[in-house]
């Protein structure tokens, strides 16, 4: 038997299913292609935000220079007069890292029960926040890390604000 002797005879509409077939494929390939991009970007292919931070150690340095600021400052200090800062470093690090997706277990006081009985301002709340954003800056972390970060902490201003 030749080569020659196995071809098949394709009539157009064998031809016409063929090519229906192999257009069908393709676009099915494409899709699920597309579709595996989209999952691993929303379930894993994208950097966590702590890492975008600078890990562990990032958020630590920022949340501790943050925290050194505020401390001191005039307007703020008042609200840190008998804290252990380090043990409170420690607590506001683990939970920004956890708030971040990072690998922290964050085993402390909800924002509220912890700020409850400290009378924070709003003029107070802003200021941290202002000092956290030139920390995250001075670090150099990403611009949409810092803003992912702050959306992220927005929430807590209801639970510690207690003056406006």
């Amino acid at each position: 038997m030749k080569y020659s002797d196995l071809r098949i005879q394709l009539t157009p509409e064998r031809k016409r299913n063929l090519i229906t077939l192999v257009v069908g494929l393709a676009i099915s390939w494409t899709l699920a292609s597309l579709m595996a991009c989209a999952s691993s970007t929303k379930t894993g292919g994208a950097t966590p935000l702590y890492q975008r931070l600078g890990g562990v150690q990032g958020i630590t340095a920022i949340t501790d220079r943050t925290l050194d600021r505020v401390a001191t400052d005039p307007r703020t200090q008042r609200s840190f007069a008998n804290v252990k800062m380090k043990a409170l470093k420690e607590s506001v690090a683990t939970y920004v890292c956890k708030l971040a997706d990072g690998p922290c277990v964050y085993e402390g006081e909800t924002m509220r029960n912890s700020h409850a009985d400290l009378g924070i301002t709003g003029a107070e709340f802003d200021l941290m926040v202002d000092v956290l954003r030139d920390e995250i800056n001075r670090a150099n972390a990403p611009t949409g890390a810092k803003n992912d970060l702050l959306k992220r902490l927005a929430p807590t201003r209801r639970d510690i604000v207690k003056n406006s």
